[in-house]
């Protein structure tokens, strides 16, 4: 058994290099943004030294501009060099604002199952630990992606134009723009205070062509949380139990907390592939539960045994 799980964890980790992609930029170190240049090329090691002479990270990097690497301390003067390096690094960006699942249970495997259960019994309430507590890595790339702001014209630049001739263009808007437009946040508010599952949805449809049935899992999963969300504050208003809803939410919340706590305490000793059979039920075996709960909730007992 020692043997199969060590052999599990060695071929189901990704590289230092793909790792680090998966990584938020915000977050890469000197070392990371070496190893970023490093893989660009051979070429490169010229240039290497002086990243990490100055002590560049993932933040300083997001900054750099054409004029930037020309100048000193940097000294490309090689055109070549620098178009290179801006268009790898428009690809970091977008990978900032594009949140994949799977890089991102890889690299935070535990944050991964921990909003896989909140995000199903408490969404409000994880979205707004998100934003307090995860902004730059989780709620900025989530929100961009699940409500997105209109795309602009690409800004006229010398180095857009040269680009726009091999038919395609480096500036985003939304690369550039960490506090999303106000459109974004009306879109993300309704939908947060009304139909919070669907902003799951949202998240989901960007990436079915890509993980398609996952996504589908995961829009059709929404859908049925949304029923019961409905018929949950739907029954209380009805019944004028509005009053009770705080006792209800903290009830639900200790069961969780509960729950999830025979996870957290064990989870150093647990193995890597226990852990992904976990995520893996919460995302393909849980919504079959879900959807027998919408059933029970919409065909009372009574009903569904009548002739």
């Amino acid at each position: 058994m020692t043997m199969v799980v060590l052999l599990y964890r060695a071929f189901s980790t990704d590289s230092s290099h793909e790792v680090l992609l998966s990584k938020p930029l915000s977050r890469w170190s000197t070392d990371d943004v070496t190893l970023w240049v490093e893989h660009l090329g051979i070429w490169t090691n010229q240039y290497k030294k002086t990243f990490r002479r100055e002590q560049i990270n993932g933040r300083l990097l997001f900054s750099l501009s054409d004029d930037d690497l020309s100048a000193a301390p940097y000294n490309i003067e090689k055109q070549s060099h620098r178009q290179i390096i801006l268009e790898e690094l428009h690809r970091l960006r977008q990978r900032r604002v594009s949140l994949d699942r799977w890089q991102y249970k890889d690299l935070y495997l535990g944050k991964s199952l921990f909003l896989l259960i909140s995000l199903r019994n408490f969404p409000r309430l994880t979205l707004l630990y998100l934003f307090l507590f995860d902004y730059n890595d989780t709620f900025l790339p989530f929100i961009h992606t699940s409500c997105p702001a209109t795309p602009d014209p690409p800004a006229d630049t010398p180095l857009n134009r040269r680009c726009c001739k091999r038919g395609r263009a480096l500036t985003h808007p939304v690369l550039h723009q960490d506090w999303p437009g106000w459109r974004q946040w009306a879109e993300f508010l309704l939908l947060y205070f009304l139909l919070p599952y669907q902003l799951l949805s949202a998240f989901a449809w960007h990436w079915m062509s890509v993980h398609y049935w996952t996504a589908g899992f995961i829009i059709a999963h929404a859908a049925l949380l949304t029923v019961l969300d409905v018929c949950f504050y739907w029954t209380l208003w009805k019944r004028g139990q509005m009053r009770t809803l705080p006792k209800l939410v903290w009830l639900q919340m200790f069961a969780v907390l509960f729950n999830t706590s025979l996870f957290v305490l064990p989870w150093p000793l647990m193995p890597l592939f226990l852990i992904n059979t976990e995520i893996y039920i919460q995302l393909y075996f849980i919504p079959f539960l879900t959807a027998v709960l919408v059933k029970r909730t919409l065909l009372p007992t009574n009903t569904q045994h009548r002739p």
